[in-house]
């Protein structure tokens, strides 16, 4: 498994689009009852494609950034999108890293912004420019998940909508590691991290799983679940790790869906972000949905629920 990807990309089939929607004034809410700990209870995931889950807050007919589609965008320009695209190669460059690892390269497009490492605003040269925004899989390769929010929020409109979709620390190669607090994200954010933090590297080495082979699962898949690392090796990177600076992709963070909404609204009541929950899809596979919109989120958030309902996500998704 390579460490050194800036971007993770899902390898899920990117399901057809859907017709373009009519814009609104302001974001649709995909639930609107709230139950002890959540913002938006989540919809069903069963019953929707991965396309509906991912933009079903969104203003489809609006303009769009998509932060690391790859090879695999999932508001594609070819099907009629207003999307601008930011990955870590251009076109040619995603063309020729995937060229041996039978990806359908005609999927590529071109890439209107080549990230090298500065913010987001100013690689793209404009604030309040987007209605919409997805990442996926990004935020956990994050080194500092609040600057990283704080500047998609500065990218959207006020009513834009920010999508993420988020690997389940239970169906994929970070089973083995606990999730992420909020106080680590503060941490990271006062240090103004550019690059994980050597702790970091050795937690996710030393603790890479996998599920007979697989770095991904269905929750109602079952086996041995083994380390895809020895504790050697992870002592071996993180004594390269010490003698550059330069920045090594990995899995910083780890996530249960509780987990997340917790850290989420706990960096809103700190003041570190404004963004309010707009829409929420559970699990599918081995990732979970959540959108976002700027502005201050004045629902209460039941904390001691979350903290309880995060123990019984990692307890009853044992595996042998």
């Amino acid at each position: 498994m390579t460490l050194l990807r800036l971007f993770r990309r899902n390898t899920n089939a990117n399901p057809a689009a859907a017709d373009p929607a009519p814009a609104e004034a302001s974001p649709p809410r995909v639930d609107v009852s709230p139950e002890a700990g959540d913002a938006t209870p989540a919809s069903p995931a069963e019953s929707t494609t991965r396309f509906e889950r991912i933009t079903a807050a969104l203003d489809k007919s609006g303009k769009g950034l998509e932060i690391g589609p790859s090879h695999n965008p999932i508001m594609a320009k070819r099907d009629g999108y207003d999307v601008e695209t930011v990955d870590h190669l251009d076109q040619q460059g995603l063309i020729d890293k995937y060229r041996e690892h039978g990806i359908d390269l005609s999927r590529i497009e071109p890439v209107d912004y080549v990230w090298t490492g500065q913010p987001l605003p100013e690689l793209i040269g404009q604030t309040g420019r987007y209605d919409w925004i997805i990442a996926s899989h990004v935020i956990e390769h994050a080194p500092d998940v609040v600057g990283f929010l704080q500047q998609c929020l500065q990218l959207l409109k006020p009513n834009g909508v920010l999508s993420l979709v988020v690997p389940d620390r239970r169906y994929c190669f970070d089973y083995l590691r606990f999730p992420s607090t909020t106080g680590a994200m503060v941490q990271a954010h006062l240090e103004h991290r550019r690059r994980h933090s050597p702790g970091q590297l050795v937690d996710y080495v030393a603790t890479v799983s996998n599920l007979q082979g697989r770095i991904a699962w269905n929750p109602d898949d079952g086996g041995p679940v083994a380390f895809s690392h020895s504790l050697e090796q992870a002592g071996s990177m993180l004594s390269g790790y010490l003698t550059h600076e330069e920045y090594v992709d990995m899995h910083g963070w780890v996530f249960t869906p509780s987990s997340f909404r917790l850290a989420m609204s706990d960096l809103n009541a700190l003041g570190l972000i404004q963004m309010r929950e707009v829409g929420h899809f559970g699990t599918h596979a081995s990732e979970f949905y959540f959108s976002y919109s700027p502005g201050k989120d004045d629902r209460t958030v039941d904390r001691l629920a979350l903290c309880k309902r995060i123990l019984d996500e990692i307890i009853n998704e044992r595996l042998s």
